[in-house]
C-alpha cells in the first residue's frame, strides 16, 4: 500500500495518530512532493487547525502553483474561516486544474455555498441611502463577480443602494444581478457604450453620494468608509476618488502582493484614514467616480460626445471644478483594478483613445494630458529641506491649468504643512477659468510685471514654465524673480529649448544666472522631444541663507 493510500485509509478510519506517526516516517522521502502537504493539510482541517492547514498548503503550492488537490482544500481552509473572496480565488484556480469532473462538481458546490454566504452580507437600504453605488457589466462575469462581491464583502455599516447595469451582456451577467438581494437592477437590452451605461446608473442613484464603477476593480476593506470621511469634511468637495493598481493620472499604489490574499492583507493595513493624504487635483481618474447625487445628476452625468468612455472622466473633472467644487485623489484608499477590461477593445480596434483626446480639446481648446497633468518628479525634487516653522507660499508662473503648484501644495501638505498660498501667474487667457479653481490668487499679465502690489510679498517656493528665449534673453524677468524671492527659496524651472549645438551654453547660462544668486542645483533632467526636435529640460534649484 502506498503512502497516499495508506494515509487515506488511516484517515476515513479515524486512526488519526497512527496517520501522525506515518507522516512523521515519510517527511524526508515526501518532502518535495506536493501530494504530501496536502494530505498533511487534509489531517490538520480534521483536527481543526486551520491556520497549520494554510501553512502546509502553501508550502505545497511552492513546488506546484497548478496542484489541483492543494489549490481546493486552499479554497476549503478560506471558506471555513470566512475569507471569501480568496476562498473564490482558489476555487476558480482548482477548476482550471482539474481533469476530475467529481472534482469539479465540488468545486460548483464549494463556489454556490461561499456565494451564498456573500449574499447575506447584502443590506436592504433605507428609502434615502447614503450612498448610491453603480456596477456597470458587459460581459466578463469572472471580474463581475469579483467586483460586486467585494462590494458585498466589504462595504459594511454603511446605508447604501447598489444598483447594476447589465450593458447588454450576453452571458450569465443579468441572472447574477438578479440573484443579488435588494440590487435594484438596470437592465439595457444592447450595449449602449460605458458612458450612457454608467449615466443610466446614475440617473437611478437616489443617495446622496453616487459612486459609479467599472466591474473590473475589486473593493478592499474600508474602502467606502474612506471615500465618505474625504467628502463629508468639506462642503466644497464635489469628487473623491481612490488610488489603484494598472491605473495613470499618478493614482497608482502598488505593495508588495502575487496574489489576491496578499492583496486584501495589504489593503488592510493601508487603507487608513489620512487627511495629510488627501490630494487636490485638477483632473481625476475614476477608480470610483464618487459624487454628490445632486451635482452629477445636475451636470446629467458623463457627457454622450465621449461615446467610448476615454476622457469622460476629464471632462466630468472639469465641469465639477468649474461649478466650484474641489476634486480629492484619496491617496490613503487602494482598490485593485485589473485594467481596462471594460475598454480595452475600443482602445484597439477603434483608436479611442486618439478620438476622445481630440474630443476633448475641442471642447475646451486644451489638451487633458499636457495641459491638466503635473511633473511628479519635479514638484518631488521641490519637496526637499522643507520647513515647516515658515508659511509655504508658492508663487507658478504660466503653469498652464496648475497641475504643478497644486501637486507641491499637496506634498507640503503631506509633510506636516498647514499654511500653504498658491499665486499663479499666467499670460494665455485659455488657462484663466481653471486657475482661478485651484489658486488663491490669480495674476494675469501680458508681460513679466511680478513686483507689482499684488505680488507684494515674497516667495519661498516658484514654480517657471516657458522656453529659453524668455528665460535667457528677458533680463527683466529674472530682475522680477529676484524681487520676489524669499532669501530661503527653492526654484524649478520647465523650458523647452531648441534641440541643436548650443543648447548646453542655454542651460549653462540659466544656471551660471541662479547660482549668483546663490542657488544650489537638487535636480536637472531633460528629455527629447523627437517630433518637435526639442529638448525639455528640468531644473531645481535650492537656497538657504537662514
Amino acid at each position: 500500500m502506498g503512502f497516499k493510500q495508506k494515509m487515506e485509509y488511516l484517515i476515513s478510519n479515524g486512526n488519526y495518530t497512527e496517520a501522525k506517526e506515518t507522516i512523521s516516517l515519510y517527511e524526508e522521502l515526501m518532502e518535495s512532493e506536493p501530494e504530501f502537504y496536502s494530505i498533511k493539510a487534509v489531517l490538520a482541517i480534521i483536527e481543526n487547525d486551520l491556520e497549520a492547514a494554510e501553512a502546509e498548503l502553501l508550502k505545497g503550492l511552492e513546488i506546484d502553483p497548478k496542484y489541483s488537490d492543494i489549490l481546493y482544500n486552499l479554497a476549503y481552509v478560506y471558506k471555513l474561516r470566512k475569507q471569501h473572496l480568496e476562498s473564490i480565488d482558489y476555487y476558480t484556480q482548482a477548476y482550471l486544474n482539474t481533469k476530475s469532473e467529481e472534482i469539479k462538481s465540488l468545486i460548483v458546490e464549494g463556489l454556490d455555498e461561499v456565494q451564498e454566504d456573500i449574499l447575506s452580507f447584502a443590506i436592504k437600504p433605507s428609502a434615502q441611502p447614503l450612498v448610491s453605488i453603480v456596477v456597470l457589466a458587459y460581459n466578463k462575469l469572472q471580474y463581475t463577480k469579483l467586483c460586486v462581491n467585494s462590494i458585498l464583502k466589504y462595504t459594511r455599516n454603511i446605508d447604501y443602494e447598489l444598483i447594476l447595469v447589465n450593458n447588454g451582456s450576453t452571458d450569465e451577467t443579468l441572472n447574477f444581478f438578479n440573484s443579488i438581494p435588494y440590487a435594484k437592477v438596470v437592465d439595457l437590452k444592447e450595449n449602449a457604450g460605458i458612458v450612457n451605461g454608467f449615466n443610466a446608473g446614475i440617473m437611478a442613484a437616489t443617495g446622496k453620494y453616487t459612486a459609479a464603477v467599472c466591474n473590473d476593480l475589486i473593493f478592499t476593506p474600508r474602502w467606502m468608509d474612506n471615500l465618505l470621511t474625504c467628502i463629508e469634511s468639506d462642503e466644497s468637495i464635489g469628487f473623491v476618488s481612490s488610488g489603484a493598481t494598472n491605473i495613470s493620472n499618478n493614482q497608482l499604489i502598488s505593495g508588495p502582493f502575487n496574489n489576491l490574499k496578499e492583496m486584501l492583507e495589504f489593503s488592510e493595513e493601508y487603507n487608513r484614514s489620512n487627511p495629510r493624504k488627501w490630494e487636490e487635483r485638477v483632473r481625476l481618474i475614476p477608480c470610483v467616480l464618487m459624487v454628490r447625487t445632486e451635482l452629477l445628476q445636475r451636470l446629467e452625468g458623463f457627457d454622450p460626445a465621449f461615446y467610448y468612455g476615454e476622457f469622460a472622466d476629464d471632462d466630468l473633472s472639469f465641469r465639477i471644478r468649474r461649478c466650484g467644487y474641489k476634486l480629492i485623489y484619496c491617496k490613503d484608499t487602494f482598490t485593485f483594478h485589473f485594467g481596462s477590461v471594460t475598454s480595452r477593445e475600443a482602445q484597439v480596434n477603434n483608436n479611442s483613445l486618439g478620438v476622445s483626446r481630440q474630443i476633448f480639446s475641442n471642447i475646451y481648446d486644451l489638451d487633458a494630458w499636457e495641459d491638466a497633468s503635473f511633473d511628479y518628479q519635479l514638484m518631488d525634487a521641490l519637496n526637499h529641506n522643507v520647513r515647516l516653522d515658515q508659511d509655504a507660499k508658492i508663487l507658478a508662473i504660466n503653469a498652464k491649468c496648475g497641475g504643478n503648484p497644486l501637486q507641491l501644495k499637496n506634498m507640503l501638505k503631506e509633510l506636516g504643512q498647514e499654511r500653504i498660498t498658491v499665486t499663479n501667474y499666467f499670460i494665455d487667457l485659455k488657462y484663466e477659468t481653471d486657475l482661478h479653481t485651484v489658486s488663491d490668487h490669480v495674476i494675469n499679465g501680458s508681460n513679466y510685471g511680478l513686483a507689482n502690489p499684488e505680488t507684494n510679498e515674497k516667495f519661498n517656493y516658484i514654480i517657471l514654465e516657458d522656453n529659453e528665449v524668455v528665460l535667457v534673453e528677458n533680463s527683466k524677468l529674472m530682475d522680477e524673480l529676484i524681487r520676489v524671492m524669499d532669501e530661503n527659496c527653492h526654484i524649478a524651472l520647465k523650458f523647452v529649448t531648441d534641440h541643436g549645438s548650443d543648447t548646453e551654453e542655454k542651460i549653462g547660462a540659466i544656471k551660471s544666472e541662479l547660482e549668483l544668486l546663490g542657488f544650489n542645483f537638487l535636480y536637472e533632467d531633460r528629455s527629447f522631444l523627437n517630433t518637435l526636435r526639442e529638448n525639455m529640460v528640468f531644473l531645481v534649484g535650492e537656497r538657504q541663507v537662514s
